[in-house]
C-alpha cells in the first residue's frame, strides 16, 4: 500500500513539473516575440530618422537650383510678377497658394498643398506644361522635384502692391539715429527710411528616396 501511494505522489509531482515547464516555455516565447518586435520597431524608427536627415541634405541641391533660377528672373523687370509655365522652365506661381488645376490630384486650382500636388516633370497641367522641375545631378538614390511660389496675395503686379510677404526690415537712408530697435514697430526708423523691396519666395521640394520613400521639404528665400 505504501509503495502504491509513493507511486501516485511521484506521478503527480512529475505532472506538476511538466506543467511548470510548459508555463515557463510560454513565458520565454512571449518574451522573445516582444523583444524581436521592439528591436524591429527601433530599427524602423532609426531608418526613418536616417531617411529624413538624408532627404533634408539632398533637398539642399534643389534649394540651390531653385534659388539660382529666382535670382536670374529677378534681373528681368517683371520676371516674377506672373505665373511662369514653359518647357524646360521651373513651374512658378506668383501667389502663395497658386496651383494649376491639372497639377492637383483633386483638380482644385489655386489651392496648393504639397500632398495634393503632382510633383512630376512628365505630368502636365491644364496648360500642357510640366507640373514641377526635375533637378539635374540628383544625389545618388534620390530624385528631386520642386515648384516655386512668390509669397504674395495677387499676381500680375510687383511687390509690395501685390500684397507680398517680406522680411520685416527697413534700412535707414543715411543715418540710423532715432531708429527703433523694436521689430514689431510700424517702422524701424523715422521719416528718413527706404522701402523694403525684398520678397519671400517659397521652394517646395519633393524628395523621392530609396524604396519610394517620399518627403516634402519647404525652404524660404529672398
Amino acid at each position: 500500500m505504501d509503495a502504491l501511494k509513493d507511486s501516485c505522489q511521484s506521478g503527480r509531482q512529475k505532472g506538476f513539473v511538466l506543467l511548470m515547464a510548459l508555463v515557463i516555455m510560454v513565458i520565454i516565447t512571449l518574451s522573445a516575440v516582444a523583444m524581436i518586435t521592439s528591436l524591429r520597431g527601433g530599427i524602423s524608427a532609426s531608418g526613418n530618422i536616417a531617411f529624413r536627415q538624408a532627404a533634408t541634405r539632398a533637398a539642399d541641391v534643389a534649394v540651390d537650383s531653385a534659388f539660382r533660377w529666382v535670382q536670374t528672373q529677378m534681373a528681368v523687370a517683371t520676371g516674377l510678377n506672373s505665373d511662369i509655365a514653359a518647357a524646360a522652365t521651373p513651374r512658378y506661381y506668383a501667389t502663395m497658394f497658386g496651383a494649376n488645376s491639372g497639377c492637383k490630384k483633386d483638380g482644385v486650382g489655386d489651392a496648393f498643398t504639397p500632398q495634393q500636388y503632382r510633383f512630376s516633370d512628365t505630368v502636365t497641367g491644364a496648360d500642357g506644361f510640366p507640373c514641377a522641375a526635375l533637378v539635374a545631378g540628383n544625389p545618388a538614390g534620390y530624385t528631386l522635384y520642386y515648384v516655386v511660389h512668390r509669397m504674395a496675395n495677387t499676381a500680375g503686379s510687383a511687390c509690395p502692391a501685390a500684397g507680398c510677404l517680406a522680411p520685416p526690415v527697413t534700412a535707414a537712408a543715411g543715418s540710423s539715429a532715432g531708429c527703433s530697435m523694436d521689430p514689431t514697430s510700424a517702422s524701424f526708423c523715422g521719416a528718413s527710411t527706404t522701402t523694403n523691396t525684398l520678397v519671400y519666395y517659397r521652394i517646395t521640394i519633393k524628395v523621392v528616396g530609396p524604396r519610394q520613400n517620399n518627403r516634402y521639404i519647404q525652404a524660404f528665400v529672398y
